[in-house]
């Protein structure tokens, strides 16, 4: 024992008047960090906070990639899914949810579709094929032009993805869509679905599906709950099929002079029960048009559609407190490259003057509308919080 150390009980030496063990032991303490230390953890904690907060303002609450790094590979955790970078190289946001929306396809069924004529192929798949390959060309030729690499085929399947890891955390979600989302001709239904689910997920909200076995009514497709409060709304998802688009074989042909005939979609989804206030999203399936009219009919002929269900007494008081159309028409374009005005996207919303279930106090249609553009663009990298 120390004999020059004093006691815990005597005076201190420095001349305090305490015990020592309440002054100078106290402050020599491992467990008692200094105030500088404190001050910058609480400032870390500030940063971190702040960068949480960016985040959410510029992507919603979707969420956020859980990582580590190990032998200077990232190690990755999607849902229930962990799996480690292979390639060598800069690994980023866009890499991720690449390799993710591989993982839930899993290698059975990517290997089965490799052995498929490309015609045949799943169209998840073609979009796939044809920007890996495209971009591989642009390598070869030493093509570092970065519009060159934003064709259509790689902006649907980077917002499948997106969406895919988005409603990650979903373990219900992602089984109730799979089997959908794996088989064609399902396909365009299910990926719209998932479209809106991510959606729901950035706006701020729980999503619980309901039973697909119920056939005692027609409910919704699920019920979303907001995270903030006690407010549960019901959302239904409906897509217009177009003949030989997204693996749909029959349907309506679509040319640049045909009509987008969204009358049915509508007048399906106001069939569903709910006693929630009740949003009903509908894909229009458009192509692009470098015509400005043609769009503009499109859009009027959408106006005069509401406008007679609402004269014909759907409106009173209307089944849905808003309607929602919306497009991506980045699936048409394959190898063509987008970013111009014709290859827009675009969502418009229709709220009723009269719905069956009063309007939240939320303003629900500015809520939507910011979490779409919040959808609009992934992360470029890994958040560093």
């Amino acid at each position: 024992m120390n004999k020059d150390k004093p006691s815990k009980n005597s005076r201190c030496p420095c001349g305090s008047g305490k015990k020592y063990w309440k002054c100078c032991r106290a402050k020599k303490s491992p467990s008692q960090p200094s105030p500088s230390v404190i001050a910058k953890i609480a400032r870390r904690f500030r940063e971190q906070d702040d960068k949480r907060q960016n985040f959410i303002e510029r992507f919603g609450h979707a969420r956020v990639p859980v990582f580590t790094h190990m032998d200077d590979k990232l190690i990755i955790v999607v849902g229930s899914n962990i799996y480690k970078q292979t390639q060598e190289g800069p690994y980023g946001f866009m890499n991720v949810i690449h390799d993710n929306a591989l993982t839930f396809f899993g290698i059975p069924f990517l290997e089965a579709e490799e052995e498929k004529p490309y015609e045949e192929r799943h169209p998840a798949i073609k979009w796939m094929h044809t920007y890996v390959e495209h971009s591989q060309r642009l390598r070869d030729e030493g093509n570092t032009d970065p519009r060159a690499d934003q064709i259509g085929s790689g902006a649907a399947w980077f917002r499948f993805a997106y969406d895919l890891f988005t409603i990650g955390d979903n373990a219900t979600l992602e089984m109730l869509l799979k089997k959908r989302l794996l088989t064609p001709k399902f396909f365009q239904a299910a990926r719209h679905e998932l479209r809106i689910a991510a959606l729901c997920v950035v706006a701020g909200f729980d999503l619980q599906f309901e039973d697909e076995q119920d056939i005692s009514r027609r409910h919704p497709e699920f019920i979303a709950t907001d995270k903030f409060s006690t407010l549960k709304i019901a959302v239904e998802v409906k897509s217009r099929h177009r003949k030989g688009v997204q693996g749909f074989e029959s349907g309506l042909d679509i040319n640049p002079g045909d009509q987008v005939n969204i009358r049915q979609p509508v007048t399906e989804a106001y069939k569903k029960d709910s006693t929630l206030p009740f949003y009903v999203f509908v894909d229009t399936n458009l192509p692009p048009v470098e015509d400005d009219t043609v769009w503009e009919r499109w859009m009027d002929e959408i106006d005069k559609t509401m406008t007679d269900l609402q004269a014909e007494g759907y409106a009173d008081p209307c089944p849905a407190n808003i309607v929602f159309f919306s497009n991506d028409p980045s699936h048409y374009l394959a190898e063509e490259q987008i970013g111009n005005d014709q290859d827009r996207l675009w969502i418009k919303p229709y709220a009723a003057t009269s719905p069956r279930v009063p309007h939240p106090d939320s303003n629900m249609a500015e809520r939507f509308l910011k979490a779409y553009a919040q959808r609009l663009a992934p992360p470029d990298d890994l958040p560093d919080f």
